[in-house]
């Protein structure tokens, strides 16, 4: 007998999304989204065996289960194409997004060669349709996990297309979700209330409480981030009635503690915007949010115990153990946080190891118990948990950084807290210690860690830090060659100086980081305007601040070069710039960055040919305007360099013929003059060329090692690219460009100056490392200096943002 089977599935966060969503409140938010029902029907009952382990929230087994009747041949396509996303939701409730992109592409692939089929019955094409909408759902949520808006409202139109004037109401009110979801994250916050006020409409009517339930929950989310707070405070009661005549399940479970963990993350925001003035409107919401926090997340625990799901039983205690930590209730917060880390070990289906069972959430109990430790001053037992934390975001370092939801915080506010908490602590260690160079050098490892995931997250790539070098910058210092890697702390800004001795100095210097952010932003702002001297005192002051310090020692081991590891808000600035008062930084040192300490090789393995392909782009196209002084400044390099040298100017400058360049030739220095921009999001990052932009990933294709190269490009130079004022992000990409791109060295720029002020340099520049034979980084300190001597360009807005980022041999 054929059996109707209505298999429902909770996708798009489930685990994931209590897992990654609601941040303490030092860390802000990732976009929670969809939380949709995706209905597939099924005439067959063999399918029935993963229904009811994803129902139960057991997907780990109900995915095992889809897989074993996948590999038969008794499905039709339609059953095929509705597992295949049915897996591939699973996964993401997992917070699994690779593995899960593949099924729903699978699906795709089937459900596009159905559209083929000229012959298909009526009936079936209209339930093929109503599989595509599911399916296209399902892919601009994934889109949106993996932060990419453009392809989320693509796949969001694809299932507005197929649906059909005879869908069904629940359907409907999932796309309407779904297209919330996806207004929210383009930041169209009023469109995406009037999206959810129809899905919730549409919900209602078809009697689904869960989906009107999650609908109402990201409402919450968009009132948030207008700082509508009562409107939020009323749309989560309203999410928590719908539940009342809801029967206890996983779903009812999951759907009580995502409430209350969102309740919790507002009471959260209100404190941090308050701070200790609360007027007596926002005393009375915060009591609300407290309320609705301790009712959901008992209720969902108690749900959770009766099914015997560790994992939600974790989360509840973990969310009630954050609850009482805001109320400052430490001893019961402690308890609960053992809970919670105890029931996380418990996950005996779980796909990933006994050793890494429970990781993705393992960490934020381990914080939160750091958090914990470290409020009472048991700080032994703080350190501990916060390495622990660190430890558990290892195995799912490559989810965190390029599978979870949209979210406008980039890593280093989502996650970042972690590692400098833990630093602080280990700082506070080595002032206490006989010998503090141990704890030094545990700092950096922590530090050097957050830096790799914070470089994978932002170009969303695990292999962009696979050449890691454990430190030997440290080992194999030059002389006179002095490393300043700066920690920027709430409320202070630490130098950890290493001068080539094998010892590392440290220099706490009082300055808040956000203080030292103020005043950052203000400098590179006004140091841009060529017209004026306003950047003077701002240059000055952060001279005083993060130089002067550091003076006496500097001069004392006869240091001509420095090396610096900015971090954060200093990545979006020249050093070179800063002044003591009679003169720049620059005239005293050369200066060159690198992203982090172990990931810039200590030694150069220059070849003895040096080859250069030189491109460049001087005429106006795709509305850019024209670069005039870039047939000059190619020309110049060209003769430098002559049968060494290879030309791609203008027409010639193709996406096609630099591929097909760097594919015939092993060239060691690659030169582009041309428009370039780098970007918060690295898909919107590029160079222009002739026909097109070229992309990072395309770049770094081109030149990757293959048959005829052995070796790196030596140096990538972008004479003309540039990044936003206060920009951390775009700044982050462009401090790890050469790491990116496969090169030892990047020459480029912070912003765009005038190009006859950057032929000279750029001209300047290889004089000195060709003939004169000069390290690079000597031989920008001498170009800049040369600018700096003719009156006409020594405005630093002229020479300054230039910068050489990684090895400055």
């Amino acid at each position: 007998m054929i059996i109707l089977a209505v298999l429902l599935i909770v996708i798009h966060l489930l685990s994931q999304w209590l897992a990654f969503v609601f941040k303490p409140p030092q860390v802000g938010m990732i976009l929670g989204l969809n939380g949709l029902l995706v209905l597939s029907v099924l005439a067959n009952p063999a399918l029935e065996p993963g229904t009811i382990p994803s129902q139960r929230g057991q997907f780990e087994q109900a995915i095992r289960q889809w897989q074993s009747l996948l590999a038969t041949d008794k499905l039709s396509t339609s059953q095929q194409i509705n597992l295949w996303i049915q897996m591939g939701n699973a996964y993401q409730a997992l917070g699994l997004s690779p593995p899960a992109l593949d099924a729903l592409l699978q699906a795709k692939s089937l459900f596009l060669a159905t559209q083929n089929h000229t012959s298909t019955a009526a009936a079936m094409k209209e339930e093929l349709a109503g599989i595509g909408v599911k399916l296209f759902i399902s892919l601009s949520d994934i889109s949106l996990a993996q932060r990419q808006d453009k392809p989320a409202r693509e796949y969001l139109n694809q299932g507005k297309s197929l649906l059909s004037s005879q869908a069904s109401l629940l359907i409907q009110a999932t796309l309407l979700n779904q297209e919330g979801n996806v207004l929210a994250a383009e930041a169209y916050y009023a469109k995406a209330l009037a999206a959810y006020d129809q899905g919730i409409r549409l919900a209602d009517q078809a009697g689904d409480r869960l989906l009107a339930t999650r609908t109402l929950t990201n409402k919450a989310y968009a009132y948030l981030k207008l700082a509508q707070w009562d409107p939020a405070v009323t749309s989560l009661q309203l999410a928590q009635q719908q539940l009342e005549s809801v029967a206890d399940n996983y779903d009812k479970a999951f759907s009580l503690i995502s409430i209350g963990a969102w309740a919790e993350h507002i009471h959260s925001q209100l404190d941090a915007r308050f701070l200790n003035s609360l007027p007596a409107t926002v005393i009375q919401t915060r009591a609300d949010l407290q309320k609705i926090a301790y009712h959901t997340l008992t209720a969902g625990l108690k749900i959770a115990k009766q099914r015997v799901h560790s994992r939600l039983i974790s989360y509840a205690y973990g969310y009630l153990g954050h609850l009482n930590e805001i109320e400052q209730h430490d001893t019961e917060a402690l308890r609960l946080t053992r809970q919670a880390i105890f029931y996380a070990n418990q996950d005996e289906n779980s796909f990933f190891s006994q050793a890494e069972q429970g990781s993705e959430i393992l960490y934020r109990w381990y914080w939160q118990l750091g958090r914990l430790f470290k409020q009472q001053q048991h700080f032994d037992e703080a350190i501990q948990a916060y390495q622990n934390a660190v430890d558990s975001l290892q195995p799912v370092r490559q989810e965190l950084a390029i599978g979870y939801r949209k979210t406008s915080q980039p890593f280093r506010e989502r996650l970042g807290p972690i590692y400098l908490e833990l630093a602080e602590l280990l700082l506070q260690r080595a002032e206490q210690a006989n010998d503090p160079q141990p704890w030094f050098k545990q700092v950096l490892d922590t530090i050097e860690l957050m830096k790799t995931f914070e470089l994978q997250d932002y170009f969303r790539d695990e292999c962009v830090t696979q050449n890691n070098y454990k430190q030997p910058i440290l080992k194999f210092q030059p002389a006179h060659t002095a490393l300043l890697y700066p920690i920027l702390l709430t409320d202070r800004t630490e130098w950890l100086l290493s001068l080539g001795n094998g010892l590392i100095q440290r220099v706490s210097i009082p300055i808040p980081a956000a203080v030292l952010k103020d005043e950052v932003n203000e400098f590179r702002f006004e140091l841009e305007t060529r017209e004026t001297m306003a950047f003077l005192p701002y240059a000055q002051r952060l001279y005083r601040w993060l130089i002067a310090p550091l003076k006496t020692t500097l001069t004392t081991h006869q240091i001509t070069t420095l090396i610096i590891v900015p971090d954060g808000v200093l990545r979006t600035i020249p050093f070179a710039a800063l002044h003591d008062g009679k003169e720049f930084l620059i005239t005293q040192y050369a200066i060159a960055t690198i992203p982090s300490l172990t990931l810039a090789a200590p030694d150069s393995n220059s070849p003895a040919a040096v080859k250069i392909l030189i491109s460049g782009l001087s005429q106006s196209v795709q509305d850019y305007p024209a670069l005039a002084n870039v047939i000059a400044e190619t020309r110049d390099i060209q003769q430098l360099y002559q049968e060494n040298s290879s030309l791609l100017l203008d027409q010639e400058f193709t996406v096609d013929n630099l591929a097909q360049a760097l594919k015939n030739t092993p060239y060691s220095i690659l030169h582009i003059a041309s428009h370039g921009q780098f970007d918060s999001d690295p898909q919107k990052t590029f160079l222009l060329t002739y026909d097109g932009k070229l992309t990072i990933n395309q770049l770094e294709q081109f030149i990757q090692l293959h048959e005829r190269r052995n070796q790196p490009v030596e140096l990538l130079t972008l004479s003309a690219c540039q990044t936003a004022v206060g920009d951390e992000q775009a700044a982050l990409g462009l401090a790890g460009i050469a790491l990116k791109a496969g090169a030892r060295s990047a020459l480029a720029t912070l912003w765009l100056i005038d190009d006859k002020a950057t032929a000279i340099l750029i001209g300047e520049f290889y004089r000195q490392l060709h003939q004169q034979k000069q390290s690079k980084a000597r031989s920008l300190q001498l170009a800049q200096q040369f600018l700096l001597q003719d009156s006409r360009y020594q405005h630093p807005a002229l020479w300054a943002p230039f910068l050489l980022i990684g090895h400055w041999q």
